[in-house]
């Protein structure tokens, strides 16, 4: 009986040992075939993304592949504009950067509030037609107030801050709001900010007046 085992266990360590040996054989085999291959890698198109956190107030770098971690919100990588759905308040992204950039402003010394942000169309219809009043015509007044159907405060992506209050602190949005993406978007109106750029990138040149932001074709007769 014991020669019979013995006889198994030698074949079991005999076969065993030719299966290693081919394995070990083939092993270079395989390792030069996939080392000749080419390998190709294909560079990672993730762009930086600002990440703020509304509970602790802290803003952080990530990048679009990892994303933000919860409770923290997007602040976009693209500038923000509206859809053809009319919104019941201020665009959420936009208001997170606002919401960023009032923490930053903290730190810096100075209070930033939105005191006018989204509007209904039936107030907005209200403050055009005071316009109209106080400037004369349609044009003057739509160079401080745009008609409700223009005008990006009932689209939920403008807001007006500090007014008419403390002017050194929009000052100071003015002067940093690139970085959260928002921008002073008129030069007769120094408390109107629009998310018209992505964070980080620089704001445009400031028009004139809001009448300006329409196309020629749009232009209002006086």
């Amino acid at each position: 009986m014991r020669e019979i085992m013995d006889k198994k266990l030698s074949n079991f360590y005999f076969w065993g040992a030719g299966y290693l040996l081919l394995v070990v054989a083939i092993l270079p085999l395989t390792a030069s075939k996939t080392g000749d291959s080419e390998v190709v890698i294909t560079p990672s198109k993730a762009v930086p993304l600002l990440c703020f956190n509304v509970v602790t107030s802290e803003l952080r770098t990530s990048d679009t592949d990892l994303g933000c971690l919860s409770p923290e919100e997007s602040l976009g990588t693209e500038p923000i504009s509206h859809t053809d759905v009319r919104p019941t308040q201020i665009d959420r992204t936009f208001e997170v950067r606002f919401l960023a950039a009032q923490a930053a402003a903290k730190e810096a010394g100075f209070k930033i509030r939105i005191t006018s942000g989204f509007r209904t169309q039936q107030l907005q219809e209200k403050l055009h037609a005071d316009a109209v009043k106080k400037y004369g015509s349609e044009e003057e007044a739509s160079k401080w107030v745009l008609p409700k159907e223009i005008s990006h405060h009932t689209w939920g992506t403008a807001i007006d801050v500090n007014y008419p209050g403390d002017r050194k602190a929009d000052k100071w949005l003015e002067e940093n709001g690139s970085t959260y993406g928002l921008c002073r978007v008129y030069k007769n109106e120094w408390w109107h900010f629009e998310p018209v750029i992505a964070p980080g990138e620089p704001c445009p040149p400031m028009m004139a007046n809001a009448l300006e932001s329409l196309p020629v074709s749009g232009k209002l007769n006086s």
